[in-house]
């Protein structure tokens, strides 16, 4: 079996594990790669990434990202990481290759995201993930039509095991508490 073709989600993966490995800063694969390690299969067409990096380093980050075969629009990049993200691309191009998007480290939460990460393999790379309890936190912030889904198959497949404390904490924190309420009810946590 040869290397996997450039833009799949394979190969996207293992050049992220290589340049990660060289990056040696904590980081978290979140998004739907994520709930397709750690919850069900589901389609996704993007790496979701949180990563630790400091403001003076964001340049040095994309600097390895390019030479890991990412590449990014500078303007785009420049008007996205005065609020936390970058946005980058593999090949053959924008529009046909696996996007990888970096949301910065910027909270304390996102700390402990990247923190309790656990290393998960993916499609041949063995990659930081984030944990389900975690990931349910993002999809409750994000509580987009998409998210819906994923928040159920987290409470299907997890309910009983989820340290819903953890999940209370972080979700009063974010001030969307009610969100959790309404999948598991005002006891939860």
């Amino acid at each position: 079996m040869g290397a996997p073709d450039p833009g799949t989600i394979a190969e996207a993966l293992g050049r992220l594990a290589r340049m990660l490995a060289e990056w040696a800063s904590p980081a978290a694969v979140i998004g739907g790669i994520a709930i397709v390690a750690r919850v069900r299969p589901r389609l996704t067409t993007d790496i979701d990434l949180v990563i630790a990096v400091t403001p003076d380093r964001i340049g040095e980050l994309l600097s390895l990202a390019r030479r890991h075969g990412w590449e990014h629009d500078p303007e785009e990049t420049a008007e996205l990481a005065a609020g936390g993200l970058a946005r980058l691309w593999g090949p053959p191009s924008p529009s046909e290759g696996v996007g990888l998007d970096l949301l910065f480290v910027d909270s304390p939460f996102l700390v402990s995201v990247v923190s309790r990460a656990t290393p998960v393999s993916l499609g041949g790379a063995e990659l930081p993930v984030a944990t389900v309890e975690d990931l349910l936190v993002m999809k409750l912030e994000a509580h987009r039509p998409e998210d819906l889904d994923d928040i159920l198959a987290i409470k299907d497949a997890f309910a009983e095991r989820l340290d819903l404390a953890y999940v209370r904490r972080n979700t009063d924190q974010l001030g969307i508490s009610e969100r959790l309420d309404l999948y598991f009810g005002s006891a939860a946590g």
